[in-house]
């Protein structure tokens, strides 16, 4: 083969890939990711309020797989093998005001990255960046003590879209489920109830999620929901059990519904908590399995989801608890 005729080749073989690569691009357009929540996932932000002149520093890292395709019924062929990988690491903030009444800040840096199969090749899409910040007020209404061992209390807050939403690959766009932020001012309200044993505690929680628009595009409306359990093994040691689920509403662009949106999943996630430090440092360790997935259209369904944190607890005066 000649010299011009090789260059010929390579140049319609780089074309190639070129609009293979291009074509990923668009067709990954914006949508629900079942590993891509816009607000962290219960339990992260917290469910009861914060002892008064307590500071409690959170950080948490959570590690989300999916690595098959999924409808209504179970597991769908893809061709393109589609498979992504979220990383997370989120710094919460609480601090009871006074005994009924607490603030808190939820700061998240993640790690984004969506892989496909195209022509043989795997292309891998990514992305890293400050997520949205969210700011949350709890205020109980059954005030938690010593004596009653019980609490229920409420909460509201708005996701700020601090999260970068124009990040670039190969000079195009990202879809937004790859983008740090969203975009989009988003409101929160949670209901959540507190009641200790001997030797199990119970807590019993749900935050809703009300979406904001951010260029026509809104994303569903979020609940999630999460039943817990702490068995006390020992006077620093709980063996946990949980069942977490969340709900999304479909998609919209310009006030359309979106096809491959909204679903429905159900976790169990047993884990461990450990007070490594008694009063100033909790440890918690989670592992969650899938037990229920139900999506409209075709999506990446939940692998498993691993969640690691550490809480510290900083008396800043006498607390009524100590």
């Amino acid at each position: 083969m000649d010299s011009s005729r090789k260059r010929f080749v390579r140049l319609t073989a780089a074309g190639t890939a070129t609009a293979l690569l291009l074509s990923v691009l668009a067709t990954a357009t914006r949508a629900q990711n079942c590993c891509a929540p816009a607000v962290p996932q219960q339990g992260v932000m917290g469910e009861t309020v914060a002892l008064p002149n307590v500071l409690d520093i959170g950080l948490h890292y959570e590690y989300l797989r999916s690595r098959q395709m999924r409808d209504c019924c179970g597991p769908v062929d893809d061709p393109a093998n589609t498979r992504s990988d979220w990383k997370r690491v989120t710094l919460t903030l609480s601090y009871g005001v006074i005994p009924r009444l607490s603030l808190g800040a939820v700061l998240p840096y993640l790690w984004k990255e969506k892989t496909r199969a195209v022509a043989g090749r795997d292309i891998a899409l990514a992305s890293d960046g400050i997520g949205d910040i969210t700011a949350v007020v709890r205020f109980s209404l059954i005030e938690r003590s010593f004596v009653n061992y019980r609490e229920l209390s409420v909460g509201a807050g708005v996701k700020i879209p601090t999260g970068a939403t124009d990040r670039e690959q190969f000079n195009t766009l990202l879809a937004q489920e790859l983008q740090p932020g969203t975009g989009s001012w988003d409101f929160l309200t949670s209901l959540s109830f507190y009641q200790g044993f001997e030797p199990v505690d119970f807590y019993l929680s749900g935050t809703y999620v009300r979406t904001g628009e951010y260029e026509k595009y809104r994303f569903g409306n979020h609940l999630s929901y999460a039943l817990t359990a702490n068995l006390h093994l020992h006077q620093r040691l709980d063996l946990v059990g949980r069942i977490t689920g969340s709900v999304l509403a479909r998609d919209r662009y310009d006030g359309n519904e979106v096809d491959n949106t909204g679903r429905h999943q159900v976790w169990f996630s047993p884990g461990l908590q450990w007070q490594a430090v008694p009063i100033y440092l909790r440890l918690h360790a989670f592992f969650e399995q899938p037990l229920y997935q139900n999506f409209k259209g075709h999506q990446l369904g939940s692998d498993y989801n691993l969640r690691l944190s550490a809480t510290f607890s900083i008396p800043l005066a006498s607390s009524e608890e100590d």
